[in-house]
């Protein structure tokens, strides 16, 4: 009766942790991890090509409000609609808005839908825009909307 007495407390008590959860903690646990990219466009058709074998890693640890980071290992074009690293954190709405290098010259606000398996991030490179450093492959312009499709690894 003890036995059944203290499991019965100790599950009580985890289901109530979970259920203390924030939208913005639950989603950064959807986000955090390896994502390997399945498409890329942008106004002018597929750039898929031109980010072979790219892997988004986004990391940090969860605190409230935080700044998290994310990297790019493989491919990207120069210029790039991306830096090779940098800083993100959520926006107003926590399921789907993150700003990327908030704070920095560099800050472009983002939108995102993720799930367990799959995230797809859209945001618009301002005109003038020179982009960031890249790889090998060279393109005219970063500048337009962007979507990009990534598959959790």
């Amino acid at each position: 009766m003890i036995l059944v007495f203290v499991t019965t407390f100790y599950m009580s008590c985890k289901k109530d942790d979970d259920d203390k959860q924030t939208q913005e903690e639950i989603q950064f646990n959807k986000l955090k991890g390896g994502w390997s990219l399945a498409s890329a466009t942008d106004d002018s058709g597929d750039r898929t090509g031109d980010f072979s074998n790219l892997v988004l890693t986004l990391g940090g640890t969860y605190v409230e409000g935080g700044l998290y980071e994310y990297s790019f290992t493989g491919t990207r074009p120069d210029p790039s609609p991306w830096k090779v690293s940098g800083t993100w954190e959520f926006g107003t709405d926590k399921s789907k808005d993150i700003t990327r290098d908030p704070g920095t010259t560099d800050e472009i606000p983002m939108t995102y839908t993720v799930s367990d398996t799959q995230l797809i991030v859209n945001f618009t490179i301002p005109d003038g825009s020179p982009g960031w450093d890249g790889g090998t492959s060279r393109i005219k312009s970063v500048k337009g909307n962007w979507a990009f499709t990534f598959n959790k690894q």
